[in-house]
């Protein structure tokens, strides 16, 4: 077996696992699907290079790929969560960034992942970083994730409308999100058919 056809069966293999995560985290089991189409549709309407629109397709595709070790009673809890199961949320960025190490293909496909949660502000998981310390697919990839996981119903509460959740970024715009990148990623929603 080639090296190339290892990395492709690998990158299979983690496909198969962040569709499992999906189906255990959201009813319709399409999460990153979706938050992959809305990422990748705003990189390119930010003029990133194919390479790059790339990188944030399968950063996407597999960003909470490190939730493969959180327990459904965590990851499906009504209740607010305990510190405990908090922090074992907030680690699935490192251990997601930790399982795609390994690809070679995409080099900065770890980076994203790990950086997904971070906050524009800095008050994000789990190093903190803030404004354009976080990279790009990360701070795009973070919108697309943020907006999708509050329009989708989950095993704990019903999804938000269209509009409740535009609403909610538009709260954080600045604080939470990259506000050029939100502009750019509020076009987008608006002009794509909301699935």
């Amino acid at each position: 077996m080639t090296n190339t056809q290892q990395q492709a069966l690998w990158l299979q293999l983690l496909i198969s696992m962040s569709k499992f995560v999906d189906r255990r985290v959201s009813k319709n089991g399409e999460h990153s699907t979706k938050v992959a189409k809305w990422a990748s549709t705003t990189a390119r309407k930010l003029e990133m290079n194919d390479d790059e629109v790339e990188i944030v397709y399968w950063a996407s595709i597999l960003h909470d790929i490190g939730k493969i070790g959180i327990s459904d009673r965590v990851l499906r809890k009504k209740a607010i969560l305990s510190e405990e199961d908090w922090m074992l949320i907030k680690m699935h960025p490192t251990i997601g960034s930790n399982i795609v190490s390994s690809i070679d293909a995409y080099p900065s496909l770890a980076s994203t992942i790990s950086a997904h949660q971070e906050k524009y502000d800095g008050t994000g998981y789990p190093k903190g970083l803030s404004g354009k310390n976080i990279p790009l697919g990360a701070r795009i990839l973070g919108i697309a994730d943020a907006y999708q996981a509050m329009v989708e119903d989950r095993y704990y509460r019903q999804g938000r409308t269209h509009e409740e959740a535009v609403a909610e970024l538009k709260k954080v715009k600045g604080s939470q999100f990259d506000p050029e990148v939100l502009d750019v990623f509020l076009n987008v929603i608006d002009s794509e058919p909301v699935a």
